[in-house]
């Protein structure tokens, strides 16, 4: 049986905290998403080659993921206000450092700055929401959280192209600080601590290794999580190949990401937007099945149109994206919170393990993984179908384990 966490006792209203945390959550994506129709300017600017400015994103995301197993963990001890509002006086450090830097090494010290610091957000985030919800508010908070988190990457792209355009790349990182900046500001009037010190973990090495060592020995927790990230790679090829997708594969300029990015985030949306609708009227297991549906078939889709045509073109090269990102956003809730109740207790903790999980995958693909796909829109169709049909296989198992246990168990 779950462990009793007491809520908080005035909590912010609903709205609010969800556009909080919604503010807190585009930090990170925006970070992404922002520069990447600067690709080509960074490459001339310090004169090297589009595989080599490919580091500056897998620099971020390594730095993003490892650090995400810390953020809960040290909300977990030292409360989630403090550590927030920390992470994003770091990350406009970060920013400043990549906007004012005069050379390549300069700029990836920078983004490993970012990505120390841009996962506080949506780490800590799903941690406020395990103290402050249970249940179908639960759900409902987290599928309001990815919707909102979902209107970065449909803004970010477009507004990063018009300034790498009009004002330079380097405006795209000050554009970063001002939002980190401003969300520093809204948090410290209005994010209150929700985890009492009486519930807080001592901050000490040897209860930090006993925290990680039982998230990590929760067998099912790892085996769900684990199933659950191949998802992100799925979405790290997506997200990494876009500069060249766009430049290369469709003949679109640098400028045109909207071509690609309203239709991904459009459907990311509508699936945030169904999850949060069915939340408490559908059961977790059929939005899953739901969401898997959607990812596998846009997926295969994907495959055998790239591979009737000789070139890929609009509409449907966009298109059949956008389905796999609404099946991704509808799952994210229900499996999130899923897997998070395997530790109700130490939900910092969990979260950030999970996040390391979802990131790493994103990292190695969209930073290592990326350029082996770079021009073979059909190779790039096949990897994503790849690891969808290998997330499903793991979840559908693990889901039929569950059963058999429960019916066991009653029996």
């Amino acid at each position: 049986m779950d462990a009793v966490v007491p809520r908080p006792e005035s909590p912010p209203s609903f709205p609010v905290m969800v556009l909080m945390l919604g503010l807190l959550a585009c930090v990170a994506p925006a970070t992404i998403d922002a520069y990447l129709p600067a690709f080509g300017a960074l490459g001339r600017e310090f004169s090297v080659s589009q595989e080599t400015v490919q580091l500056t994103l897998g620099v971020y995301m390594a730095c993003y993921a490892s650090m995400l197993l810390l953020h809960g963990t040290l909300s977990d001890s030292l409360g989630r206000r403090r550590i927030v509002l920390t992470a994003l006086g770091v990350y406009i450090c970060g920013a400043l450092m990549a906007a004012l830097a005069p050379s390549f090494g300069w700029l990836l010290a920078g983004r490993a700055v970012q990505g120390l610091s841009a996962g506080a957000g949506i780490v800590v985030g799903q941690a406020i929401i395990r103290d402050c919800y249970d249940g179908v508010p639960a759900r409902r908070a987290m599928s309001y959280l990815i919707l909102v988190f979902n209107l970065s990457p449909a803004l970010a792209p477009i507004i990063g192209g018009y300034l790498a355009a009009h004002q330079g790349w380097r405006s795209i990182f000050l554009l970063l600080t001002a939002l980190a900046g401003a969300a520093w500001l809204l948090c410290a009037r209005r994010l209150p601590e929700t985890l009492p010190p009486a519930q807080r973990q001592p901050l000490a090495w040897r209860t930090l290794g006993a925290n990680y060592a039982r998230v990590l020995g929760e067998r099912r927790y790892m085996s769900l999580g684990l199933a659950f990230s191949l998802l992100f790679a799925a979405q790290g090829f997506l997200i990494g190949a876009a500069p060249d997708f766009i430049a290369n594969v469709l003949g679109l300029p640098e400028t045109d990401f909207a071509y690609l990015f309203v239709p991904l985030v459009a459907g990311a949306m509508a699936g945030a937007l169904f999850a949060a609708r069915k939340a408490g009227k559908w059961p977790d297991s059929r939005i899953t099945l739901l969401a898997y549906l959607l990812m596998g078939g846009s997926c295969l889709a994907n495959v055998l149109y790239v591979a009737a045509v000789d070139t890929p073109r609009l509409p449907w090269a966009v298109l059949l994206p956008g389905i796999f990102t609404c099946g991704l956003a509808m799952s994210v809730p229900a499996m999130t919170l899923r897997i998070l109740a395997r530790v109700p207790d130490l939900s910092g903790t969990a979260a950030s393990v999970l996040g390391f999980l979802q990131m790493l995958t994103f990292s190695v693909v969209s930073g290592w993984c990326v350029p082996l796909v770079y021009g073979q829109p059909l190779r790039l169709a096949v990897a994503m179908l790849a690891c969808v049909a290998a997330s499903a296989a793991g979840w559908a198992w693990l889901h039929r384990c569950d059963m058999a246990l429960t019916k066991a168990q009653a029996g």
